[in-house]
């Protein structure tokens, strides 16, 4: 009972107290309310309400009027051109308002259409023309005539161009497709939208969908311009996307995308994405229990046809259940829908070991979007991959059939098909080729087994160089009618006969100029092959064999050789398996670009690239001059050649030695002949050696060398030379008249800078009855080929009829028939006129006179010493 009692006691305490409980509380609440207001109405003082342009950056504050329901319309007309609407408006002393509760109407030309804008406040400031600028803020809410929807906080509009503008983020809102984005343009007049920042765009396919939330597709990009006359959303700056349909959901990615919209004023319920196109970095993934992803630089998805347009390096693959297929392609449609891609441009397509790739592709697919069937045209190619080897066709066209995913059933190739197989390891065996214009039907039988290969037309048998050998060569045997005979142990061929407009090729593995890709076509060949291996050891074709070789390589100097011979004999390295030696036997016949050659054999040996002319006066010539010798060994790689036994060579005229030749006629031929000779094309020299003669009219030089350097324009003379090369011209008696001059010497150079000609040692100069003597002599020829001018040094003399001359130098003009002598002392002895001497004698071979004069150069005290003779005065 005491315990009852006390508990009432604290009752009756608490409930006394709870009143100053309760003052206290709403003292403390009614301050924290003052201080939330506070803060509150400080923000919102700090914020400006309206973001003006500059130049109503200083608006009047002087208010004028003050009306409350406040109407304003304004017409050009009967057209009404814009009407506004405020609870309250307060007018300033520069005629801009201020507005509560604010409503604006804009109209359209027409004066039907309109625009409205909502918000809890705004600044009207008026312009010319009945245009003007409103700031609203507050609860922003546009509706265009275009039926779009945006919600905002603040908005600045401008009359004159219908265009409204904000910072602030945005939600906006059109039939099926709604956003957000943080500031904005809306360009009511052109029907644009432009996005500025962090874009987010949702597409519904239908309103029913969208009322529950249920998104085709979500958008995001940096920016976007939608675009609302054209039906088309523009979104730059690292694109985004996610659609969901039909149990499959992708990802899309890209540098800018344009999103095409379906629907129109008519029917804008039905406004939903129906296209989408891709720019730059396309990269798209699709999951629908497999995997397929999309790559290109350009792309567009068409959502009703389920169907992608892919240009500029596409590639598609598809993965299921650890299978992949990969598509490639310049450009690609991609049918999801129909199972079907159709490609152009560097074809490619790879699935499991299996790989074909052309210009063009149409593929039909499996559900699973892998290959079943597929037609290839223009430079194709197929490759099936096994442990075993390579299976390899390709033809203008080709068409492949699966029978499952991982089996391919067949393979045709059509016009200039073939086909290869090629051992996967390296062996002594050579791989197997087949050839045929028409087609090649391949058919295999389980996975990776070959059934058969059949070919239509002409056909070709190919076998290449085991392992690839850097020094072998592929030989080819084509025919119309070919027949193969193996070896005892029934793997290696034994002997091939091709019959009918047979051909044999031999391509060299290596490549370079001097090195020839032969093809001989002859009405048969018959070859014999090694033991074992597959390699051909000797091929005989005959007969009116023709032969032609090509450099792999193309070279100065170098062109398609040409050889036709009754038979042609090709033999085989056993080691390097490459052509060991080619004979051209009976009628043999030579050409390579201006060269050409005759002999009744030709024989060319790999090793040293010599091709040797033999039986039948063996003949060389080009466009320059022509060459005859018993034998004639022309290396082909370095191209040089050596003439031996009766060498015989005419050049067709004095240019074509190039300018090297010291005759007087550049249009009249010049022969040369002697034991020996060699050429060398490459330095443009030529040697000839043994009683060499080179001749042109009366005009020679013989020497035991001659060598002609064409390029330099020289000819040296070697070994008791002799020659008559050119002419004097001489007056006597007040007639003109040319002589012949003849030289001989140890040695002779003609240069064709200065258009002289150099005798050294026991030089030799005659011109009808005056000789010089000397160990060296230079004579400088005119564009005549006549003298006019020489020069002799050491041992100098000069002999005439009745007179002798000698000196250590002497200089003759051939104008002036003057010479000058030197020496220590120059000494002249006429028959008739006595005798002189001197450092100097001036002989005057018109006026039969000389003239001495100078000391010498031993004695300078020596005088001029001159002895006459007289006549008999009884003479």
């Amino acid at each position: 009972m005491a315990e009852h009692t006390v508990e009432k006691i604290q009752s009756y305490d608490f409930r006394a107290t709870l009143p100053k409980i309760l003052r206290y509380a709403a003292i403390a609440a009614a301050a924290i309310i003052v201080l939330i207001v506070a803060v509150s109405f400080y923000t919102a003082r700090s914020k400006p309400a309206f973001k003006l342009k500059p130049e109503h950056a200083h608006l009047s504050t002087d208010l004028i009027a003050e009306i409350n329901g406040y109407e304003r319309t304004e017409s050009d007309g009967s057209t009404p051109k814009y009407y506004i609407k405020a609870d309250t408006a307060r007018t300033f002393s520069d005629n801009h308002q201020e507005l509560e509760n604010a409503y604006v109407k804009v109209y359209a030309a027409d004066g039907q259409a309109f625009d409205e804008i909502r918000s809890n406040k705004a600044i009207y400031v008026p312009e010319a023309a009945k245009n003007f600028t409103a700031y609203l803020a507050g609860a922003v809410n546009i509706n265009t005539r275009d039926g779009l929807k945006i919600e905002t906080d603040g908005v600045t509009y401008t009359r004159s161009n219908e265009t409204a503008e904000t910072d602030d983020k945005i939600a906006f809102d059109r039939d099926n497709i709604r956003g957000t984005s943080l500031g904005a343009t809306v360009k009511m007049g052109e029907k644009k939208l432009e996005l500025r920042h962090d874009v987010e765009i949702e597409t519904f396919e239908t309103a029913e969908k969208k009322a529950v939330n249920v998104k085709y597709a979500k958008l995001n990009a940096a920016n976007a311009m939608y675009d609302q006359a054209a039906n088309s959303i523009e979104l730059t700056g690292g694109f985004k996307a996610r659609i969901e349909s039909s149990g499959r959901n992708s990802d899309l990615s890209a540098d800018r995308a344009i999103a095409w919209l379906s629907g129109n004023e008519t029917s804008p319920e039905s406004r939903d994405l129906t296209k989408l196109e891709l720019f730059t970095g396309v990269h798209i993934v699709s999951s629908d229990g497999k995997t397929t992803t999309i790559d290109t630089e350009h792309a567009v998805y068409d959502k009703l046809l389920d169907r992608f347009e892919l240009n500029d390096s596409a590639r598609i693959v598809t993965v299921q259940d650890s299978r992949k297929t990969e598509i490639q392609a310049d450009n690609a449609v991609y049918d999801r829908k129909g199972l079907r891609a159709t490609l152009t441009g560097s074809a490619q397509v790879a699935q499991g070991g299996d790989y074909v790739k052309g210009d063009t592709m149409t593929v039909d697919l499996f559900p699973t979007e892998e290959i079943r069937h597929a037609v290839v045209t223009g430079n194709t190619f197929l490759k099936q991959t096994t442990p075993e080897r390579l299976t390899q066709a390709s033809a203008n066209e080709l068409t492949i059939d699966y029978a499952s995913p991982d089996q391919l059933r067949t393979a045709e190739a059509k016009v200039n098909a073939r086909a290869e197989l090629v051992p996967t390891t390296v062996s002594d065996y050579s791989k197997a080729t087949l050839t045929a214009p028409r087609a090649i039907l391949i058919e295999f039988k389980g996975k990776g087994l070959l059934a058969a290969m059949r070919t239509e037309g002409r056909t070709t048998i190919q076998l290449d160089a085991p392992g690839g050998s850097p020094d072998a060569a592929t030989k080819r045997v084509t025919a119309d009618a070919v027949k193969t005979f193996f070896h005892d142990n029934g793997r290696d061929l034994s002997k091939a006969e091709a019959i009918g407009n047979a051909v044999l090729e031999i391509e060299p593995v290596k490549k370079a100029p001097e090195i020839y890709n032969t093809t001989v076509n002859a009405p048969r060949f018959d070859c014999d092959f090694f033991a074992t291996g597959n390699n051909a050891k000797e091929c005989v074709g005959g007969p009116a064999a023709k032969t032609v070789r090509t450099p792999t390589v193309s070279g100065p100097g170098r062109g398609v050789q040409k050889l036709a011979s009754d038979r042609v004999i090709a033999t085989f390295d056993a080691a390097t398996k490459d052509l060991a030696e080619l004979q051209a036997v009976g009628n043999g016949k030579f050409e390579e670009l201006d060269r050409r050659g005759t002999a009744s054999r030709f024989t060319f040996t790999q090793s040293d690239k010599v091709l040797r002319l033999r039986g039948g006066d063996p003949t060389v010539w080009d466009d320059r001059s022509r060459a005859k010798a018993q034998e004639i060994d022309w290396n082909t790689g370095t191209q040089v050649s050596h003439l031996r036994g009766g060498v015989s060579t005419t050049f067709y005229n004095g240019g074509a030695m190039g300018a090297a030749s010291p005759f007087s006629s550049s249009s009249k031929p010049v022969f040369i002949t002697s034991s020996e000779a060699v050429f060398d094309r490459n330095a443009d020299t030529a040697v000839y050696t043994g009683n060499a003669r080179a001749w042109q009219d009366d005009n020679y030089v013989r020497a035991d060398k001659l060598s002609i350097f064409q390029g330099q324009g020289k000819l040296d003379a070697e070994g008791s030379v002799q020659s008559g090369l050119y002419d004097a011209k001489i007056k006597r008696a007040g007639k003109e008249s040319k002589v012949p001059v003849f030289a001989s010497a140890n040695a002779m150079t003609y240069n064709r800078d200065g258009r002289t000609l150099s005798y050294r040692g026991n030089v030799d100069i005659r011109q009808a009855t005056d000789r010089i003597t000397a160990e060296s002599a230079d004579v400088f020829l005119s564009d005549k080929n006549e003298v006019s001018r020489t020069v002799a040094e050491r041992s100098v003399v000069i002999t005439q009829p009745g007179r002798r001359a000698t000196g250590s130098r002497v200089e003759y003009s051939a104008e002036t028939e003057i010479a000058v002598l030197h020496g220590d002392p120059a000494t002249v002895n006429d028959s008739e006129n006595g005798s002189t001497s001197g450092s100097q004698v001036t002989v005057y071979f018109r006026e039969n006179r000389f003239i001495g004069s100078g000391r010498g150069r031993q004695n300078p005290n020596s005088r001029v010493k001159s002895v006459y003779k007289t006549a008999d005065p009884q003479e």
